[in-house]
């Protein structure tokens, strides 16, 4: 029996290096691992009529291509890989997906949005990246060991990215039927401006993704193409929306667990994020803050570079949605610092 006030894991243990384990009667669950703090994601695959439909591919690395190599000589073998979805331009959910179209044939579908936020990053040169980058964190306040090696990592997303091939686009009309199942597609906006979640409403399936994870609060990051844009503001919403999932409903996360209690989890992280904005505010007071100092406060611990950009963007994005919420205004800015005041 389920609890409708808790979160419940799956009683399932993580699928081994080369294997699935299923989780559905056509649903089966993948996991490769990532050289960063988050050391893992988790990838899909669907048995359709016309072979293996595959959902997110991992970074653009040796290491990724060996995983993949030992699925499609393993379990994936003796069946075609009719295609690739792509929940979202992330690097450790998009960067791979060039290289395993081209490897077995199939066909990639992405959302419109994340599509053309990922060929946005794919077009920078590396000058173009390191100045937009260098731009940001002295913006953000950041130290200038950040922004001077910001301005000579030239485009990081390329690192990890590989080209795309030509991308069918996908919309919320079109749904993605396996053998046992139909899955419809859903677009939001918070972790990334289009990211795609797939529900099986029949079966009470919901492949979440990057949106609802049972473990950490997805990173909520201010774009550095619009670093005033309010991206909190849409991930609350979608929280909000999710508050009613019913507890017996398996929410499947991109990174860590399978759980039930996908509204429990909502309200979580809808009061995560609240705590979080209450503590930039009493940390404000009277005096301005920048990107930085809310960086420090809400993330006080030693990071590498990798995690410094994560950390200064989401400080801005909470930054910004006290702004469009009335709490705090803009500052004049003071040798190129954006700073933040109470109204």
């Amino acid at each position: 029996m389920l609890d409708n006030d808790k979160m419940t894991a799956l009683a399932l243990a993580p699928p081994a290096a080369g294997a699935m384990q299923k989780l559905a009667d056509d649903l089966y669950w993948i996991r490769f691992t990532l050289p960063f703090r988050l050391n893992h994601i988790n990838l899909f695959a669907f048995d359709t009529d016309d072979g293996w439909l595959l959902l997110d591919c991992g970074i653009n690395a040796a290491a990724t291509a060996d995983q993949w190599q030992a699925l499609l000589d393993g379990p994936l073998a003796g069946r075609p890989i009719c295609g690739i979805i792509v929940s979202h331009y992330h690097a450790d959910h998009v960067g791979y997906a060039g290289a395993l179209a081209a490897r077995t044939g199939a066909p990639v579908y992405m959302g419109a949005v994340e599509h053309k936020q990922a060929q946005w990053g794919l077009g920078q040169t590396d000058g173009e990246y390191a100045a937009m980058m260098g731009a940001a964190y002295q913006r953000f306040g950041l130290a200038d060991t950040h922004i001077a090696a910001a301005q000579n990592a030239g485009n990081y997303y390329r690192f990890l990215v590989g080209d795309l091939p030509n991308v069918t686009i996908v919309t919320e009309k079109d749904q993605f039927i396996t053998k046992a199942g139909c899955w419809q597609i859903r677009f939001d906006a918070g972790h990334s401006p289009g990211h795609m979640s797939l529900t099986d409403s029949a079966r009470k399936l919901h492949i979440c993704v990057d949106f609802l994870l049972p473990r950490i609060s997805p990173n909520i990051s201010a774009r550095l193409r619009d670093l005033d844009d309010d991206m909190l503001a849409d991930y609350l919403h979608y929280l909000d929306s999710m508050m009613d999932c019913p507890a017996d409903w398996l929410i499947i996360p991109g990174h860590d667990w399978p759980y039930f209690g996908g509204g429990v989890r909502a309200a979580q992280l809808a009061a995560h994020h609240a705590a979080r904005l209450e503590q930039l505010c009493t940390m404000i007071g009277d005096k301005p803050a920048s990107t930085n100092d809310a960086m420090l406060a809400l993330f006080p611990f030693e990071m590498t570079g990798h995690e410094v950009f994560f950390a200064s963007c989401e400080a801005r994005a909470h930054l910004n949605h006290l702004v469009t919420t009335g709490h705090l205004q803009h500052a004049d800015r003071k040798n190129g610092v954006d700073l933040f005041a109470k109204c």
